[in-house]
């Protein structure tokens, strides 16, 4: 097989699921809270590649696994806390602050895993492996190498772009843990990024009109 159709079907296979788990989050954090989240990443596009990446390591690393339900479910809760834990960790040193906290949650560890959410893992990776894994991959391989090629460049441009400019943003808001009230500071982090996305479309807008004005 092509070894460029083949990578960019494992994209596709992550960005597929850094979208699904982007919209089962905000289902669950919604019902939680009782309102309306829309964000939950750093990132400013609706996906979530903590989601994706714990799909593909699912997907390749469990499938033997698929006539062993107990298994795949234990492995799959393991796997993704594990993913789960070391994503809290990197992303505290890199930007000195805490993207989520389960400190609340009973059984939590350092409230960077809880219990509960392993346990939703598990579950997860049951469907994936079991249901929803292979009738997406059908749906896949099926499609032409030329729509292939053009939905993994697209979608992976989009990506990139995004992961470079949200980064920027990051390091130029200089966020500490001292600026936010919760340790979960997820959403606060979300509006000052919207905020500084907001006022550099007003400043490209401003920058606009007078080049407008001076020829």
């Amino acid at each position: 097989m092509d070894i460029i159709r083949e990578c960019l079907l494992v994209f596709l296979l992550f960005f597929s699921y850094a979208i699904l788990g982007y919209l089962v989050e905000i289902i669950f954090c919604s019902i939680h809270e009782k309102k309306i989240v829309v964000n939950r990443g750093f990132l400013i596009g609706l996906y979530l590649p903590i989601y994706g990446f714990g799909a593909i390591i699912i997907i390749y690393m469990l499938d033997r696994y698929k006539n062993d339900l107990v298994a795949l479910f234990v492995m799959g809760a393991v796997i993704c806390s594990i993913v789960e834990y070391f994503a809290s960790l990197i992303m505290e040193k890199l930007f000195k602050i805490r993207w989520w906290d389960y400190s609340h949650m009973k059984l939590n560890l350092n409230g960077r895993i809880c219990l509960s959410n392993s346990v939703l893992f598990g579950l997860g990776g049951l469907l994936i492996v079991e249901i929803i894994n292979p009738a997406y991959i059908k749906v896949l391989t099926h499609l032409p190498n030329l729509w292939i090629y053009i939905l993994g460049i697209t979608f992976g441009l989009i990506f990139i772009i995004d992961f470079i400019t949200s980064i920027v943003i990051l390091v130029q808001l200089k966020l500490n843990s001292n600026m936010f009230m919760n340790k979960d500071a997820t959403e606060e982090i979300r509006k000052k990024v919207k905020e500084s996305l907001e006022k550099g479309r007003s400043l490209s807008q401003e920058f606009y009109e007078l080049s407008l004005r001076l020829r």
